[in-house]
């Protein structure tokens, strides 16, 4: 049914992504569907980043996010015994806004499902901040499933 599945990551808290990522495979598996892992870093650009590490730094950081992304989709999804072994898993990570590089990614690879996975935050919160799955899901020009908890 679905031919891209994209589960965005939070590495900082990978088990909040759990739920999403056993429907994703469960797609992979049932519909041979290309998965699509992405996790979003603060960029450089952003002042509380540039203010307290180098550009080097920074660099680095960005180095040690992508090998404990590709870990988490090898110990996640690659060594799931029921996923087959030519299944096509793309890793991807972005510097900037959450939400903005999750829509980005939605339009530039023709994503057709999102699973995301929707954080309890106060309305205060909310209205201060934003909420990154509903930006993705009023925006995203694909079907867009949202997982409480």
């Amino acid at each position: 049914m679905f031919n891209k599945v994209l589960v965005p990551i939070d590495l900082g808290e990978s088990d909040f992504s759990q739920q999403a990522l056993k429907l994703a495979i469960r797609e992979v598996v049932d519909n041979h569907a290309e998965l699509h892992l992405i996790t979003v870093v603060a960029g450089y650009g952003n002042p509380i980043v540039a203010g307290y590490f180098s550009e080097d730094d920074h660099h680095d950081a960005v180095k040690k996010v992508a090998a404990q992304l590709k870990q988490f989709a090898h110990d996640n999804v690659l060594a799931n015994e029921n996923v087959p072994a030519d299944a096509k898993v793309v890793l991807k990570v972005y510097e900037g806004s959450p939400a903005e590089n999750i829509l980005h990614h939605i339009k530039h690879e023709g994503i057709d499902l999102v699973l995301l996975a929707a954080h309890h935050r106060s309305r205060l919160d909310e209205f201060l901040l934003g909420s990154v799955s509903s930006r993705v899901a009023e925006r995203a020009r694909c079907s867009v499933m949202l997982l409480k908890s």
